[in-house]
């Protein structure tokens, strides 16, 4: 296994954060025709004003490096009674398949069951077969599909019990 530390994100580790988003997340905007007109909650399109408002109204976000290089990062956050929604999972993609996901799954995993989180669910696109397949492998189920004016995709909502 590959040496990481996974941390907390500051308010000054938010511009590298929301710089890995972007990087993490592009591919999947370039495979789907995703554009800022079309999907604009889109991270790939996140700012660093709403990253801010999302960390200073209650998210949780967590940030994996290797050698001191931020290569992935996460955000949890309380959205309904004892739910934590897993959002915005990010690897950079030269490291993924190193088990660091896994990695940042059971990390988030422990901190939400910490915060008295009961389950923790998240919101993919449905047709990327190796993503599901991954949340698959680190339990989560699936539990619902569907569309939406927000999503130009069909989306699989997948849960977990913690």
């Amino acid at each position: 296994m590959i040496n990481y530390t996974i941390e907390s994100v500051t308010q000054d580790m938010l511009p590298m954060c929301l710089k890995t988003i972007h990087r993490a997340f592009i591919g999947n905007c370039e495979k789907y025709g995703f554009t800022k007109e079309n999907y604009p909650s889109c991270a790939a399109f996140m700012t660093l004003a709403e990253l801010i408002e999302e960390k200073n109204s209650g998210t949780h976000i967590y940030t994996i490096s290797v050698d001191g290089e931020m290569v992935g990062c996460v955000q949890i956050k309380r959205t309904d009674g004892d739910i934590y929604h897993f959002r915005r999972f990010a690897v950079l993609p030269e490291y993924r398949h190193l088990g660091l996901g896994k990695e940042l799954v059971d990390y988030c995993k422990s901190k939400a069951k910490a915060y008295g989180g009961k389950r923790l669910r998240l919101l993919m696109v449905y047709e990327n077969e190796s993503l599901r397949t991954l949340y698959e492998s680190y339990g989560f189920t699936l539990i619902e599909t569907g569309r939406d004016d927000a999503h130009p995709f069909l989306y699989g909502i997948y849960e977990m019990q913690l």
